[in-house]
């Protein structure tokens, strides 16, 4: 019975073979370090063939660009898995295209983090419109990332919120004590994500000049025909729905959590009568 032999099955005792910080190169060491090595092993698409690194934002295009970028990346294999990687994108239990950190020795992965051989970007978004959509789609729908939110409403207050209870104005007050390592990624700071100051990106687009960005990720990628044909399809629309959850102390409130990122990424905090 196939069932009951899979069921006698001894477990299996696998070793911890993560590598010791001390045997990473130094910007490896202090980018895990400061994000831990799971994070790092998530968020980092790395193609040996075409020479670059894409490290992801959560909800500041990743969908598109995972999806573009894998797309490229499948289409080395059979053009048969393009469709594949687009049409899931974020599914991390799928086989993936891209090498990720934890393939490479020591030393070739501190190269593809410092060498010029390697181009290194990543996508970035206005953080107030970029924490409103995470707290739309994870907190709003109830999904897992509401948990420890609601959690830490519980204490705060004595009693259940449910999720599609919790305010804005809640919600960051929570998340404006979480160091950004234990923050979830959704709503991370995003300098503090990228490694901004310890790895030496080529280039950092906005999301909202995306569109008119393609040649310059085509070079990147070594690609010039590399089009961003696929777009996500779970936006929560936040751009178009700032007006509707935010006061004036709100964004003040994002502009301090967010301090770093306003300061360092080429962004304004939106005025209230802009949006």
């Amino acid at each position: 019975m196939r069932g009951s032999h899979a069921a006698s099955l001894p477990s299996m005792t696998v070793p911890d073979r993560r590598p010791e910080r001390t045997d990473l190169g130094p910007v490896a060491r202090a980018w895990v370090a400061q994000m831990g090595w799971r994070s790092i092993n998530l968020h980092t698409h790395i193609s040996l063939v075409n020479r670059y690194v894409y490290v992801e934002v959560p909800k500041a295009g990743c969908g598109t660009m995972k999806a573009t970028l894998g797309g490229l990346e499948a289409a080395r294999n059979n053009p048969g898995m393009v469709g594949r990687f687009q049409e899931a994108p974020h599914n991390r239990l799928a086989a993936t295209p891209f090498v990720r950190p934890f393939q490479l020795p020591d030393d070739l992965l501190e190269e593809v983090l410092t060498s010029s051989n390697y181009r290194r970007f990543t996508v970035v978004r206005e953080p107030a419109a970029r924490v409103l959509s995470g707290f739309l789609e994870k907190v709003g729908q109830g999904l897992k990332q509401s948990e420890p939110i609601v959690d830490a409403l519980r204490e705060r207050t004595g009693r259940d919120i449910p999720p599609d209870e919790v305010t804005l104005e809640q919600f960051l007050d929570v998340i404006s004590e979480i160091p950004s390592r234990k923050q979830d990624p959704h709503w991370r700071r995003q300098a503090d994500h990228i490694g901004l100051g310890i790895v030496d990106y080529d280039a950092v687009v906005h999301l909202e000049d995306l569109d008119a960005s393609w040649d310059l990720i085509g070079d990147l990628t070594r690609t010039p025909e590399l089009k961003g044909e696929f777009f996500c399809r779970n936006s929560t629309g936040a751009r178009t729905r700032m007006a509707d959850y935010y006061s004036a102390e709100l964004l003040a409130r994002v502009s301090d959590i967010y301090a770093r990122d306003y300061a360092e990424l080429g962004y304004d905090v939106p005025a209230l009568n802009a949006l």
